[in-house]
């Protein structure tokens, strides 16, 4: 006996097709949600390693504070590259790129140095004040800008150069910490002018003795001790944090695995920032 399809039967088809319509419709909206949040996880960290140079301690030192370091070495009477003026040089010549290349080392060392002094300034309560961190900002926009340069002004206050300028004044209040108890004996004096002699005379080229030069003596070899130890400490701490440092960055790894999937030779800006102690 055949049975026709009555109306329930019809509207039951109507139900389910709508049912499978929604589930499709759910599973494509899941899927796109999905594939959004797995863009989102992977993109989030590329898009903010993007400017990053390198990490210490997994604190991201960026672009912008490489670059105004390498600008601001030169005018550093402790750098190796004091009074330096590769932009004076031929771009081309090996010896124009070999300076560059040195000073470029010695900024990021620098940098992994100041972030540590940081570190250690904090743990022995030195504290640059915000109306310090001011002054600084300002002499540093004064030392930097030209006064009708509003751009450059601005971009010198930007929260990320004032960061930059604030490890530069914490990195003065440590070392000027490290070095206050310090003093030279007489025999310290003693050698410092049987090495550096020939610096003293008077203002007809004259040479002067010990007890004539005393005065400047003392001024000078106390302030060789404070640069040496200076120095030293530098060094240590270099050598502590090197460990801590990667050179790496999720943009960087991002955009070599996407040059090689399409065959574009990697550039050399994309490679891992090589960060060693100079020793």
């Amino acid at each position: 006996m055949l049975v026709k399809d009555g109306p329930n039967s019809s509207r039951k088809s109507i139900v389910q097709a709508r049912l499978r319509a929604r589930l499709t419709a759910s599973i494509v909206a899941a899927s796109v949600v999905l594939v959004a949040l797995l863009a989102t996880i992977v993109a989030v960290p590329v898009v903010r390693s993007r400017n990053v140079a390198f990490y210490v301690n997994s604190k991201p030192v960026t672009e912008e504070h490489l670059s105004a370091m390498i600008v601001d070495l030169p005018f550093d009477s402790t750098s190796s590259y004091y009074k330096a003026r590769p932009d004076l040089g031929d771009a081309s010549d090996p010896k124009t790129q070999y300076l560059v290349a040195g000073l470029k080392t010695e900024a990021i060392q620098r940098l992994i140095i100041m972030h540590a002094q940081s570190v250690e300034a904090a743990r022995l309560g030195i504290v640059v004040s915000p109306s310090a961190l001011d002054t600084a900002v300002e002499a540093y926009v004064k030392d930097h800008a030209s006064p009708d340069d509003a751009t450059e002004a601005v971009r010198l206050r930007s929260p990320d150069m004032r960061a930059y300028i604030q490890l530069w004044a914490t990195s003065k209040a440590y070392e000027e910490n490290l070095t206050k108890d310090t003093s030279v004996s007489l025999d310290e004096m003693r050698e410092y002018f049987a090495t550096w002699d020939w610096n003293y005379t008077d203002t007809a080229g004259h040479k002067l003795t010990f007890e004539q030069a005393k005065t400047r003596i003392a001024k000078d070899a106390l302030a060789n001790k404070k640069f040496q130890l200076i120095l030293e400490n530098r060094t240590q701490l270099l050598k502590k944090e090197i460990s801590l440092v990667s050179g790496d960055t999720r943009y960087k790894q991002f955009m070599r695995w996407w040059d090689i999937m399409f065959g574009i030779q990697v550039p050399d800006s994309l490679e891992p920032l090589e960060v060693n102690t100079g020793s």
